[in-house]
This record gives C-alpha cells, structure tokens and sequence, in this order.
C-alpha cells in the first residue's frame, strides 16, 4: 500500500517511500527534467542512481511534473504569509519573505478580508 496518492503513489511503487518522500521534498510541485541515463544526474543526486534509473525504467525520460507542492513546506509557507499579512507587511514583502508569487500572497489577503467581513468598507447612512 502506498502512502502517496495519484502519481506520487506511482512514484513510490517505482522507487519507494524514502526516495519518492525526499524527491517531493526537493521538487514537489515544480517540473523536472528525467535524463536519459542516472548516473551523473541531478536527479541522481537526490535521490541516489538505483531510484533515479528505477525511474527512468517506469516513467522514461522527459519532463515530468511533480505533484505534492506540499511535501516542500507549503502549509509552512501559507501560514507564514498570513501571520505577515495580519502583521500589516506589503505583498512584496511577504512574497519575498515567504518564497511565493505576489499573486498567491495577494489571494490569501483577499482571502484574509473576506474572513473579516467585505472587502469594501461600509459608509454610514
């Protein structure tokens, strides 16, 4: 049985649990590229060329997309952005701060003002 779901869950029948949890860890949610032969690889380097070549032997060579942007702290990461955010620090400031896109940063201050009532301000009558 597998710990991950979707295409991490074939990961880690390809390459196991330890070596599928440390890729996700180092790329999860970005895309990599898998090379034609392990050894010498980045992909080697990080999770060693038994998994890397295993890899290549189930999923071929190519780009390849990586779920689980998660497995890279991405909860951390949000929640960081909000305690900024409450804070009063710009979306710069916490996209910097953070490691996000100014975009995410700007849906979690919206996100932020939603929870707080409207986002637009009520004049009295």
């Amino acid at each position: 049985m597998t710990l991950f779901r979707g295409l991490a869950g074939q990961i880690e029948e390809a390459i196991g649990r330890e070596a599928t949890a440390t890729l996700l860890a180092r790329w999860g949610g970005c895309q990599i590229s898998v090379p034609v032969k392990a050894e010498g690889s980045a992909l080697a380097g990080v999770i060693g060329v038994e998994a890397a070549t295993q890899l290549i032997a189930v999923f071929g060579h190519g780009k390849m997309t990586l779920p689980c942007a998660d497995a890279r702290g991405m909860k951390r990461r949000r929640a960081e952005a909000i305690r900024m955010l409450r804070a009063g620090y710009s979306l710069q400031e916490v996209a910097l701060a953070c490691d996000l896109h100014t975009r995410t940063v700007s849906m979690y201050r919206a996100h932020i003002e939603d929870e707080a009532g409207s986002r637009q301000g009520m004049l009295p009558l």
